[in-house]
Protein backbone atom coordinates (compact mmCIF):
# COMPACT_ATOMS: atom_id res chain seq x y z
CA UNK A 1 0.00 0.00 0.00
CA UNK A 2 2.58 2.29 0.68
CA UNK A 3 4.60 1.48 -2.58
CA UNK A 4 1.56 2.24 -4.31
CA UNK A 5 1.54 5.60 -2.13
CA UNK A 6 4.88 6.57 -3.02
CA UNK A 7 4.18 5.83 -6.94
CA UNK A 8 1.41 7.93 -7.09
CA UNK A 9 2.79 11.08 -5.28
CA UNK A 10 6.11 10.38 -7.37
CA UNK A 11 3.86 10.47 -10.37
CA UNK A 12 1.98 14.20 -9.08
CA UNK A 13 5.12 15.80 -8.80
CA UNK A 14 6.29 14.65 -12.28
CA UNK A 15 3.05 16.24 -13.98
CA UNK A 16 3.59 19.34 -11.93
CA UNK A 17 6.62 19.56 -12.42
CA UNK A 18 6.00 19.14 -16.07
CA UNK A 19 2.96 22.09 -16.36
CA UNK A 20 5.54 24.32 -14.59
CA UNK A 21 8.21 24.03 -17.45
CA UNK A 22 5.64 24.81 -20.20
CA UNK A 23 7.24 27.58 -22.26
CA UNK A 24 5.84 30.85 -22.08
CA UNK A 25 4.40 31.86 -25.96
CA UNK A 26 2.71 35.27 -24.53
CA UNK A 27 4.64 38.20 -26.45
CA UNK A 28 6.23 40.61 -23.91
CA UNK A 29 4.76 43.84 -23.54
CA UNK A 30 6.08 46.39 -26.24
CA UNK A 31 3.34 48.69 -27.55
CA UNK A 32 4.29 52.62 -26.99
CA UNK A 33 2.47 55.57 -26.32
CA UNK A 34 3.05 59.18 -25.35
CA UNK A 35 2.08 62.27 -25.69
CA UNK A 36 1.37 65.70 -23.01
CA UNK A 37 -1.42 67.41 -21.01
CA UNK A 38 -2.22 70.69 -22.98
CA UNK A 39 -3.63 73.79 -21.44
CA UNK A 40 -6.36 74.50 -23.50
CA UNK A 41 -5.88 78.36 -22.59
CA UNK A 42 -2.69 78.97 -23.52
CA UNK A 43 -1.63 75.95 -25.86
CA UNK A 44 1.32 75.02 -24.10
CA UNK A 45 2.35 72.05 -21.64
CA UNK A 46 0.64 71.78 -18.93
CA UNK A 47 3.14 72.43 -15.84
CA UNK A 48 3.01 69.51 -12.63
CA UNK A 49 4.87 67.90 -10.26
CA UNK A 50 6.09 64.47 -11.03
CA UNK A 51 3.28 62.01 -10.25
CA UNK A 52 0.66 64.43 -9.58
CA UNK A 53 -1.47 63.78 -12.67
CA UNK A 54 -2.17 60.72 -14.14
CA UNK A 55 -3.44 58.87 -17.74
CA UNK A 56 -5.93 56.21 -16.86
CA UNK A 57 -6.36 53.42 -20.00
CA UNK A 58 -8.39 50.88 -20.62
CA UNK A 59 -7.64 47.85 -22.89
CA UNK A 60 -10.61 47.88 -24.10
CA UNK A 61 -9.27 44.85 -26.95
CA UNK A 62 -8.50 42.54 -23.90
CA UNK A 63 -11.98 42.84 -21.83
CA UNK A 64 -15.38 44.32 -22.01
CA UNK A 65 -15.00 45.48 -18.24
CA UNK A 66 -10.91 45.76 -17.81
CA UNK A 67 -9.22 47.12 -14.94
CA UNK A 68 -7.88 50.63 -15.49
CA UNK A 69 -3.97 50.85 -15.75
CA UNK A 70 -2.31 54.17 -14.88
CA UNK A 71 0.27 55.92 -16.66
CA UNK A 72 2.01 59.02 -14.33
CA UNK A 73 2.41 62.51 -16.26
CA UNK A 74 6.00 64.21 -15.80
CA UNK A 75 6.63 67.30 -14.60
CA UNK A 76 6.62 68.98 -18.02
CA UNK A 77 3.36 67.85 -18.79
CA UNK A 78 4.04 64.77 -20.83
CA UNK A 79 3.92 61.00 -20.74
CA UNK A 80 5.16 57.60 -21.77
CA UNK A 81 5.21 53.65 -21.73
CA UNK A 82 6.42 51.69 -23.42
CA UNK A 83 5.58 48.14 -22.08
CA UNK A 84 1.88 48.33 -23.01
CA UNK A 85 -0.06 45.31 -24.48
CA UNK A 86 -0.82 45.83 -28.75
CA UNK A 87 -4.71 46.57 -28.51
CA UNK A 88 -7.15 49.08 -28.38
CA UNK A 89 -7.29 51.37 -25.62
CA UNK A 90 -9.98 53.91 -23.79
CA UNK A 91 -7.61 57.16 -22.04
CA UNK A 92 -7.97 60.18 -19.74
CA UNK A 93 -6.60 62.11 -18.10
CA UNK A 94 -7.08 62.70 -14.38
CA UNK A 95 -6.65 63.18 -10.65
CA UNK A 96 -5.18 66.97 -11.45
CA UNK A 97 -6.55 70.48 -10.73
CA UNK A 98 -8.36 70.90 -13.90
CA UNK A 99 -11.77 70.74 -15.35
CA UNK A 100 -12.74 66.99 -16.15
CA UNK A 101 -11.55 65.92 -19.47
CA UNK A 102 -13.52 63.61 -22.06
CA UNK A 103 -12.52 60.14 -22.29
CA UNK A 104 -11.03 59.31 -25.47
CA UNK A 105 -12.06 56.27 -26.98
CA UNK A 106 -10.56 53.47 -29.17
CA UNK A 107 -7.05 53.96 -29.25
CA UNK A 108 -5.00 52.00 -31.26
CA UNK A 109 -1.81 51.46 -29.66
CA UNK A 110 0.43 49.28 -31.08
CA UNK A 111 4.49 48.65 -31.66
CA UNK A 112 5.06 51.10 -33.51
CA UNK A 113 4.73 54.64 -31.05
CA UNK A 114 1.07 55.87 -30.93
CA UNK A 115 1.07 60.06 -29.46
CA UNK A 116 -1.97 61.03 -27.84
CA UNK A 117 -2.57 64.74 -26.65
CA UNK A 118 -5.02 65.98 -24.39
CA UNK A 119 -6.28 69.45 -23.71
CA UNK A 120 -7.83 70.23 -20.47
CA UNK A 121 -8.62 73.32 -18.94
CA UNK A 122 -7.13 74.26 -15.23
CA UNK A 123 -8.53 75.38 -12.29
CA UNK A 124 -5.90 78.49 -11.91
CA UNK A 125 -3.03 79.78 -13.76
CA UNK A 126 -0.51 80.98 -11.34
CA UNK A 127 1.01 84.37 -12.76
CA UNK A 128 3.71 87.26 -11.54
CA UNK A 129 5.57 84.74 -9.75
CA UNK A 130 9.15 85.67 -8.42
CA UNK A 131 11.42 84.99 -6.01
CA UNK A 132 14.69 86.74 -5.12
CA UNK A 133 16.97 86.08 -1.42
CA UNK A 134 16.47 89.44 1.54
CA UNK A 135 19.46 91.53 1.73
CA UNK A 136 20.78 89.34 4.44
CA UNK A 137 20.20 85.96 2.20
CA UNK A 138 19.13 84.26 5.32
CA UNK A 139 15.83 84.34 3.82
CA UNK A 140 13.73 84.12 0.56
CA UNK A 141 10.61 85.82 -0.61
CA UNK A 142 8.13 84.49 -3.42
CA UNK A 143 5.05 86.15 -4.54
CA UNK A 144 2.59 85.36 -7.16
CA UNK A 145 -1.01 86.18 -8.15
CA UNK A 146 -3.60 83.94 -9.33
CA UNK A 147 -5.44 84.25 -12.55
CA UNK A 148 -8.80 82.30 -13.37
CA UNK A 149 -8.04 80.53 -17.21
CA UNK A 150 -9.76 82.73 -20.42
CA UNK A 151 -11.15 80.29 -22.87
CA UNK A 152 -12.33 81.96 -26.43
CA UNK A 153 -15.96 81.51 -27.40
CA UNK A 154 -17.53 82.03 -31.13
CA UNK A 155 -21.11 83.27 -30.66
CA UNK A 156 -23.58 85.15 -33.07
CA UNK A 157 -23.92 88.77 -32.71
CA UNK A 158 -26.93 90.61 -33.74
CA UNK A 159 -26.51 91.51 -37.25
CA UNK A 160 -25.75 87.38 -37.84
CA UNK A 161 -22.03 87.61 -37.59
CA UNK A 162 -19.86 84.80 -35.55
CA UNK A 163 -18.07 87.00 -33.12
CA UNK A 164 -14.99 85.73 -31.58
CA UNK A 165 -14.82 86.99 -27.45
CA UNK A 166 -13.21 85.43 -24.27
CA UNK A 167 -14.76 84.24 -21.57
CA UNK A 168 -13.47 83.75 -17.85
CA UNK A 169 -14.10 80.50 -16.70
CA UNK A 170 -14.67 80.47 -12.37
CA UNK A 171 -13.79 77.42 -10.55
CA UNK A 172 -16.17 74.94 -9.65
CA UNK A 173 -14.73 75.16 -5.82
CA UNK A 174 -13.15 77.38 -3.00
CA UNK A 175 -9.58 78.32 -3.11
CA UNK A 176 -7.70 76.58 -0.53
CA UNK A 177 -4.59 77.85 0.41
CA UNK A 178 -1.58 79.16 -1.71
CA UNK A 179 1.62 77.79 -0.71
CA UNK A 180 5.55 77.55 -1.38
CA UNK A 181 7.37 74.44 -2.93
CA UNK A 182 10.90 74.07 -2.29
CA UNK A 183 13.62 71.28 -3.38
CA UNK A 184 17.03 70.29 -3.15
CA UNK A 185 16.47 68.58 -6.58
CA UNK A 186 15.16 69.40 -10.30
CA UNK A 187 11.54 67.96 -9.16
CA UNK A 188 9.92 70.49 -7.08
CA UNK A 189 5.86 70.27 -5.92
CA UNK A 190 3.54 68.37 -3.44
CA UNK A 191 5.36 65.18 -4.17
CA UNK A 192 8.75 66.18 -3.94
CA UNK A 193 9.66 69.06 -1.89
CA UNK A 194 10.56 70.26 1.87
CA UNK A 195 7.60 69.47 4.10
CA UNK A 196 8.39 71.79 6.53
CA UNK A 197 7.95 74.84 4.06
CA UNK A 198 4.21 74.00 3.43
CA UNK A 199 3.15 73.40 6.60
CA UNK A 200 4.69 75.89 8.17
CA UNK A 201 4.71 78.90 5.59
CA UNK A 202 0.86 78.53 3.63
CA UNK A 203 -1.63 81.26 3.29
CA UNK A 204 -4.94 79.86 4.45
CA UNK A 205 -7.84 80.83 2.19
CA UNK A 206 -10.96 78.54 1.96
CA UNK A 207 -12.81 81.28 0.03
CA UNK A 208 -14.39 81.10 -2.98
CA UNK A 209 -12.78 83.49 -5.75
CA UNK A 210 -14.82 86.45 -4.77
CA UNK A 211 -12.95 86.47 -1.53
CA UNK A 212 -10.25 85.05 -2.19
CA UNK A 213 -9.73 87.89 -5.01
CA UNK A 214 -9.44 91.17 -5.16
CA UNK A 215 -10.95 92.06 -8.22
CA UNK A 216 -12.49 95.50 -8.68
CA UNK A 217 -12.21 95.03 -12.36
CA UNK A 218 -13.37 92.03 -12.90
CA UNK A 219 -10.54 90.64 -14.58
CA UNK A 220 -10.16 87.33 -12.92
CA UNK A 221 -6.69 87.88 -11.26
CA UNK A 222 -6.58 88.04 -7.52
CA UNK A 223 -4.67 90.62 -5.08
CA UNK A 224 -0.25 89.34 -4.75
CA UNK A 225 -0.03 87.21 -2.18
CA UNK A 226 3.59 87.17 -0.46
CA UNK A 227 5.63 84.52 1.69
CA UNK A 228 9.00 84.83 3.26
CA UNK A 229 10.75 81.80 4.36
CA UNK A 230 14.10 80.87 5.83
CA UNK A 231 17.19 79.40 3.99
CA UNK A 232 19.96 77.79 4.50
CA UNK A 233 23.88 79.25 3.28
CA UNK A 234 25.81 77.39 0.76
CA UNK A 235 21.88 75.42 -0.46
CA UNK A 236 20.79 76.24 -3.82
CA UNK A 237 16.79 75.60 -4.16
CA UNK A 238 14.20 75.17 -6.31
CA UNK A 239 11.31 76.85 -5.77
CA UNK A 240 7.94 77.68 -7.31
CA UNK A 241 4.56 78.34 -5.63
CA UNK A 242 0.90 76.59 -6.34
CA UNK A 243 -2.83 76.74 -5.29
CA UNK A 244 -4.95 73.95 -4.79
CA UNK A 245 -8.88 73.89 -4.41
CA UNK A 246 -11.38 72.20 -2.16
CA UNK A 247 -12.12 69.51 -5.07
CA UNK A 248 -11.86 65.43 -4.22
CA UNK A 249 -7.94 65.04 -5.00
CA UNK A 250 -6.83 68.87 -3.89
CA UNK A 251 -4.22 69.07 -6.10
CA UNK A 252 -2.03 72.31 -6.98
CA UNK A 253 -1.65 74.75 -9.85
CA UNK A 254 1.72 75.64 -10.55
CA UNK A 255 3.49 78.46 -11.13
CA UNK A 256 7.22 78.20 -13.31
CA UNK A 257 10.26 76.60 -11.34
CA UNK A 258 13.11 79.14 -10.57
CA UNK A 259 16.53 77.79 -9.43
CA UNK A 260 17.95 79.84 -6.24
CA UNK A 261 21.25 79.83 -5.18
CA UNK A 262 22.15 81.33 -1.46
CA UNK A 263 25.85 82.23 -1.01
CA UNK A 264 28.18 80.76 1.59
CA UNK A 265 29.02 83.97 3.18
Amino acid sequence: MKQLLYSLLTVVCVLGTAACMEIDNFDAPEAHVTGRLIDRTTGKNYITDHGDTHIRIWEMSYSLNPAPQSIPVKFDGSYNNERLFAGTYDMLPEDGPYWPADTIRGVKIGKKTTTQDFEIIPYLHIIDFEASLTERADSLTMSCRLSLPRIKITEEGEDGKMLERESIIFPPHNVLEVRPFLSLTMYCGSANCIGEYGTNYRKNLRKDWTDAAIDPDGDGISETYTITVPVKKGYTYNVRMGANMSDTHQKFNYSEVKRIAVPNG
